[in-house]
């Protein structure tokens, strides 16, 4: 038996076996940032369905059932930040919400959060577990990628760091994607 308070003080690794549970995108920045520093950015951004996609459930039914279960309006959350004496940009994903699955929302905060910090002379930190591009969007979704990468590479030319930390789950193009440049 494993208590909540016990879970909370070790960021959510088990005392006794080591089992490292989830943790949420909110979790994460408040285990990260300075108290009260995080200033979040696009917060009301939502994805819609451009596609009408059908399946078993419509994207749209999908989107209402995780955006209730998670309390997130998508599946990353992106601001400006304090750690320590130094302000960072900071995007932090969430697998809790359809997988952390990147789709025109992600991307477009992503973008957003990576220009902001550029102009503002800002290191930038993405934390990201996802499962990939969000089929729900089809090309939406896969022209995110590319999206994100070319204003990673408007934040290389101007010689600013950007750290990437993958976290259990990451996979499919998302790896490749945030880790090209490190």
């Amino acid at each position: 038996m494993v208590f909540d308070k016990e879970l909370d003080e070790n960021l959510k690794v088990c005392t006794h076996c080591q089992y490292h549970f989830p943790l949420g995108a909110r979790e994460r920045i408040h285990s990260l940032v300075e108290t009260c520093t995080f200033e979040e950015m696009d917060a009301d951004m939502t994805s819609v369905d451009v596609l009408n996609f059908t399946g078993a459930a419509s994207y749209t039914s999908r989107l209402d059932k995780y955006r209730k279960s998670t309390g997130l309006k998508d599946a990353i959350i992106t601001g400006i930040c304090k750690i320590g004496d130094h302000r960072v940009a900071m995007g932090v994903m969430d697998f809790s919400f359809l997988g952390g699955s990147m789709g025109s929302v992600v991307g477009e905060k992503l973008t957003r959060l990576i220009e902001a910090a550029t102009e503002k002379s800002l290191p930038i930190i993405i934390i990201s577990t996802s499962g990939g591009a969000r089929m729900y969007e089809g090309m939406f979704s896969l022209m995110q990628m590319a999206k994100t990468c070319g204003a990673l590479a408007y934040h290389a030319r101007a010689r600013l760091p950007y750290l990437s930390v993958l976290t259990d789950p990451t996979t499919a193009g998302v790896i490749g994607q945030l880790r090209q440049r490190r």
